[in-house]
């Protein structure tokens, strides 16, 4: 959930260090450092001007720190599920985060980053850090939390080879979201990547198909795999390619990247043009209502 406030990175034109910035009524407030650290970033504000992030000793560092700040209380460090370092990627209107942790590693096993979902680290409820697993394999990400407190995200899927899917964790356990090519050999194609949820638990992010022409498909980069991004809507069980939802745009449009849906159904996303090769954001709207469930 977002509130009345924006959020970005910032920086000023004579240093390099970065730190969390809360926007509002036209002025900006620098939301520091955790202790001992030298940047931030934050990544979600909620209906309460809560923030969430991470800091650490450089930008974007993996051995950053998650981090909780509100107006009476400042940052706070979220902690960890027992490793040394964790991110934070969202919050909503209830206190309720996810992101990642790296978990309590020994001289026997390797180092792991799970989901995770945690209560505001003020009042009652501050319990820290419930572990939410992974579909199979070592790691998985939360990347966005509803009002139901229902989390989404990324997870590897076993320990052979490098395929992740999208996961929708509703309170009981992880369930794999799947792909769009499910049943292709090529595990660059059998992957996905949830970025959003909302209040109907409707789903969106991205997913892979096979190039169409891996020298001529516009949704392919120069030089890598022959697989097309394309984004997703998941809904009770079916994946869908939002590409096949937008008419007559298909003909200047790929979207390739869905990152965020509120509870009117609307889409923020990305879109390649096909006539000029640049990158935009777009917003889609339903054409009719979506039913709330």
């Amino acid at each position: 959930m977002v509130g009345d406030s924006a959020f970005i990175a910032a920086s000023t034109t004579d240093s390099p260090i970065r730190h969390a910035a809360l926007f509002s009524n036209g002025s900006v407030k620098d939301l520091g450092t955790l202790k001992k650290q030298t940047f931030s970033r934050a990544n979600s504000i909620n209906g309460f001007n809560q923030v969430v992030g991470f800091s650490g000793p450089a930008l974007d560092s993996p051995k950053s720190r998650a981090f909780f700040w509100s107006t009476s209380t400042g940052m706070i460090d979220l902690g960890t599920l027992g490793g040394a370092y964790a991110q934070a990627f969202a919050i909503n209107d209830s206190g309720f985060i996810t992101g990642n942790s790296q978990l309590r590693s020994s001289a026997t096993t390797t180092e792991t980053v799970h989901a995770f979902l945690s209560p505001s680290p003020v009042g009652a409820s501050a319990i820290g850090m419930r572990d939410l697993g992974t579909l199979g394999g070592t790691f998985s990400y939360g990347m966005a939390i509803n009002a139901k407190n229902h989390v989404v995200g990324y997870s590897t899927i076993n320990k052979v080879d490098s395929r992740v899917h999208a996961f929708w964790f509703n309170g009981n356990g992880m369930k794999d979201l799947g792909s769009l090519a499910p049943n292709s050999s090529n595990p660059l194609e059998d992957q996905s990547v949830a970025l959003g949820i909302n209040s109907s638990d409707r789903v969106v992010g991205y997913t892979y198909l096979p190039a169409l022409n891996a020298n001529t498909d516009p949704a392919v980069q120069p030089g890598t795999s022959p697989v097309r991004q394309v984004a997703f809507v998941w809904s009770q069980g079916t994946m869908t390619d939002l590409n096949k939802l937008i008419g007559a745009a298909t003909d200047t449009y790929h979207l390739n990247s869905a990152m965020a849906i509120n509870d009117n159904g609307q889409i923020t996303a990305t879109a390649l043009s096909k006539v000029t090769g640049t990158r935009r954001a777009v917003l889609l709207t339903p054409i009719t209502p979506v039913p709330s469930r």
